[in-house]
């Protein structure tokens, strides 16, 4: 059964973070969807871990003017009898594994109509991040970020908003600086990469499962996403247009994503 947290008072607003817009990187989003006033939302906290997943409920219920309830995996959602249009999902993988987080986040795209999201993970990553917008949600935080920041950032994604912490912006920019360009990742995660390479290799969806030590139907997934990303009408399509990526993973450099190369006027950055 899902635990539930009835809210208390809504707080401040919170310290400095970077917003990216659903359509765009555009300079001063944070500050107009901020002051947007919205009706309460009801917030999904998916956690594994009990005792984690009962204190993110009852501390997000002490800031936020709708109800909070918590559940143990996306898979809980139809039972919560909640309304998909009306609900901020925070989706928290501190408790799973890579191919659990991915078989989580995955799900993510089977909602219709889709529910605002955000990933909770462990540190400030832009690959992961990059990964889980990839795979439709609408925000990323990590355990770095201190409790104010999260509470505004998931009421931005609640909002219409898509967040991503600034370190995670700021680094990648100070990184590409000096490094030559490399092939785009597509918002590719590692375990996706693997099947890639595991079909150009001409291997069955089986075979795969067995040698990457997953469940089959959870490979068909992640050739759906990789098709997607890649914008791949097939198999052999995969094949071509991976070749770059494998290759990258081959020489041990690490990919860039186009969303690094803008020019650094088109990233917004609001500071309290």
């Amino acid at each position: 059964m899902p635990q539930v947290n009835h809210p208390g008072s809504s707080d401040a607003a919170g310290n400095a973070f970077a917003a990216v817009d659903q359509e765009d990187l555009v300079p001063g989003e944070v500050e107009g969807a901020a002051a947007t006033s919205v009706a309460p939302q009801t917030v999904l906290i998916v956690e594994r871990n009990a005792f984690l997943r009962d204190c993110l409920v009852r501390s997000t219920g002490h800031h936020w003017s709708g109800a909070v309830t918590g559940c143990a995996s996306l898979s809980d959602f139809a039972q919560t009898a909640l309304n998909a249009q009306s609900t901020v999902v925070l989706l928290s993988v501190l408790s799973l594994n890579e191919e659990e987080a991915d078989a989580e986040m995955a799900m993510l795209t089977e909602f219709q109509p889709p529910v605002r999201s955000m990933v909770l993970a462990r540190a400030d990553d832009l690959n992961d991040a990059l990964a889980a917008l990839g795979q439709g949600a609408n925000g990323y935080i990590s355990m770095s970020s201190g409790f104010d920041v999260f509470v505004q950032a998931l009421r931005f994604v609640g909002a219409g908003g898509t967040y991503v912490p600034a370190q995670c912006l700021l680094a990648a920019r100070q990184s590409t600086a000096s490094a030559p360009e490399q092939p785009a990742t597509c918002g590719i995660t590692s375990r996706e990469l693997a099947v890639i390479q595991a079909i150009r290799q001409g291997k069955p969806n089986k075979v795969i499962a067995y040698e990457l030590n997953m469940c089959e139907s959870t490979v068909k997934v992640h050739v759906r996403h990789i098709m997607k990303k890649l914008q791949a009408r097939n198999r052999t399509d995969v094949a071509i247009k991976g070749a770059d990526l494998a290759q990258a993973s081959s020489r041990g450099g690490p990919a860039v994503s186009p969303i690094l190369r803008l020019a650094p006027a088109r990233i917004g950055v609001a500071r309290q």
